[in-house]
């Protein structure tokens, strides 16, 4: 009679640093010790990225998720030919260096990879959110697409971040200007490029 082996995969450790190291994108490693923090103080419910490239961001915040209480963090990154705002060129080999980072950095122990856009997967979302994580589509439709499709999940006191959102001239800066000014969201924190808001 033969027995079924399980098999337990042993977490690497190690500080963000090193794994950051790692990771191909355009994430400075202060930013991805904020998205780190954000992400290791969520007790439960689940963490949202919305746009990953190739996973610097998504590994600061699945090594967060794995220092804290390893809650599941999905990632909403279509991975198809998109021209960003700032001219960027993205596509699907962004696929395989995403891969590559989950893997290096053992991310994959909890990030979950929705290779769809945030309209398409969260018309059957049924999880709540407390923490979200927006660094998608810059224009204005397309943040407010992205937000507006995952604002009805978030729960009470979720945290929200956007990337990008001190530029005045693309579209998080004006999303993120609107939802403290309507009293839902208190800003609580601002980087070189991020804005920390918190759902009250």
């Amino acid at each position: 009679m033969h027995q079924k082996k399980i098999l337990f995969e042993i977490i690497p450790e190690g500080p963000l640093e090193k794994f950051f190291s790692l990771t191909e994108g355009m994430t400075s490693l202060e930013d991805a010790n904020v998205l780190y923090e954000l992400a290791k103080s969520v007790i439960d419910g689940c963490i949202v990225e919305v746009g990953a490239y190739r996973g610097q961001s998504t590994v600061a915040l699945g090594r967060g998720s794995i220092d804290g209480h390893r809650v599941p963090v999905f990632t909403i990154e279509p991975h198809e030919i998109f021209t960003g705002i700032y001219g960027g060129e993205f596509g699907p080999s962004d696929r395989g260096s995403f891969y590559k980072a989950m893997l290096d950095s053992g991310c994959y122990h909890v990030v979950r990879l929705l290779n769809a856009s945030s309209e398409l997967i969260s018309c059957n979302w049924d999880k709540e959110i407390s923490l979200l994580w927006i660094d998608g589509d810059h224009t204005h439709e397309g943040v407010n697409r992205d937000f507006d499709c995952w604002h009805p999940f978030l729960k009470k006191n979720a945290i929200v971040a956007f990337d990008d959102s001190t530029d005045p001239a693309i579209g998080p800066y004006h999303l993120v200007q609107r939802l403290a000014a309507f009293g839902e969201y208190k800003l609580l924190n601002t980087t070189l490029k991020i804005n920390v808001l918190q759902r009250l």
